[in-house]
């Protein structure tokens, strides 16, 4: 007959009731007898340490316990950046989840409440950012186009792309010139012509302005993108008329959109051979349809280089880029008549070996 103390408490001899591991010991021996409850010698055969083991005697530093992360931390880092990037997410979203996650069980539950909050705060950031708008006028808008088409043709200029984070702190860089010059325009200009949000420092009336120049800026890079590939870039608006025009032709019609720097550009042997390499780069991906990074980006770079360098080795960068240019396009080809493996560009490593020659390349005309 079934004992219910026994479905209770288990059977003591029933051996699928014993669980291993955990401690063969002796059985507990029954409770004491009432009167030996309140015994003196019962209250001291109880030590309170002996509960949870001996302690350790080594010292124990509170704040931080090694100098090198934890490999679970590392780990954490490595799930939270996985789901930011599958997410898409912003990188304060980061920030919050790693911190969060990082807290100790005992602070879980205070630490998911502040995340909570960090998460609603962010939120709020945003639908607010969302509300700034501003629509530029004529303007402005002409003025920001006008500036850059001169910068376009400066020589001096170190960066013709939008990101100013991929350029480093350059000042002379298409982007940051065209921010200054709006800059100095006089207050009234500002305050005619700008949204006021922006006048009072406001950061996301800030990156409105910004992605409004950085737009500007992208179209004026597509016109003289047009015009370097002026009779090889075909598309439904633009048609092939003849052949590729030669060196001089090119210069005039580029110089031509920004007529006040035209004699400029014309008589300044690095502008010429500035654009000169631009539109090799242009049709080398033209033709390859290079999947790379931007043309404009690969310009800057090769820009970088030869600013750190000498004089010899930009001169003889010039001269490798004009001969090359003088080679493809001063035979009065059309664009189908040559060859693609003809569209190349001269390399560092072409004008190290030029040098390292000892030969003198002619420049030709």
């Amino acid at each position: 007959m079934l004992n219910m103390n026994d479905i209770i408490n288990g059977d003591p001899d029933d051996p699928s009731t014993q669980f291993e591991g955990v401690g063969d010991g002796p059985p507990t021996p029954p409770p004491p007898d009432e009167d030996d409850q309140h015994s003196p010698d019962h209250m001291e055969e109880t030590v309170q340490t002996e509960l949870f083991g001996s302690l350790s005697t080594a010292d124990v530093n509170m704040t931080d316990q090694s100098s090198t992360p934890h490999p679970l931390d590392n780990n954490i880092d490595r799930v939270c950046s996985h789901f930011q990037s599958q997410l898409n997410l912003e990188p304060e979203y980061l920030k919050i989840a790693s911190i969060a996650s990082k807290c100790p069980p005992e602070d879980r539950y205070i630490g998911n409440l502040f995340a909570n909050g960090a998460y609603h705060q962010l939120d709020v950031r945003n639908i607010n950012r969302s509300q700034v708008t501003h629509a530029y006028d004529k303007c402005f808008r002409s003025f920001v186009r006008t500036n850059a088409r001169m910068f376009l043709l400066k020589p001096t200029l170190e960066a013709y792309s939008n990101n100013p984070h991929n350029n480093g702190s350059l000042p002379k860089t298409l982007f940051y010139l065209t921010l200054d010059v709006v800059e100095k325009q006089p207050d009234q200009w500002k305050k005619d012509h700008l949204c006021p949000a922006q006048l009072k420092n406001d950061p996301d009336a800030l990156c409105l302005y910004c992605d409004a120049v950085g737009e500007l800026l992208k179209y004026q890079r597509s016109n003289l993108r047009t015009l370097l590939l002026h009779n090889i870039l075909k598309t439904k608006k633009i048609h092939v008329d003849g052949a590729v025009p030669a060196r001089k032709v090119m210069i005039a019609a580029v110089s031509d959109f920004q007529s006040i720097l035209g004699f400029l550009v014309a008589t300044n042997s690095a502008m010429r051979a500035r654009m000169c390499y631009a539109q090799l780069v242009m049709v080398h991906y033209y033709a390859h349809k290079s999947n790379k990074d931007s043309q404009w980006a690969e310009i800057d770079e090769r820009l970088a280089v030869l600013r750190g360098s000498s004089y010899d080795f930009q001169l003889q960068h010039a001269v490798l880029v004009l001969n090359k240019d003088f080679s493809l396009f001063s035979q009065g080809k059309e664009y189908t008549d040559i060859s693609k493996e003809d569209f190349t560009v001269p390399d560092l490593e072409d004008v190290r070996r030029s040098i390292k020659s000892g030969i003198v390349p002619v420049t030709l005309r």
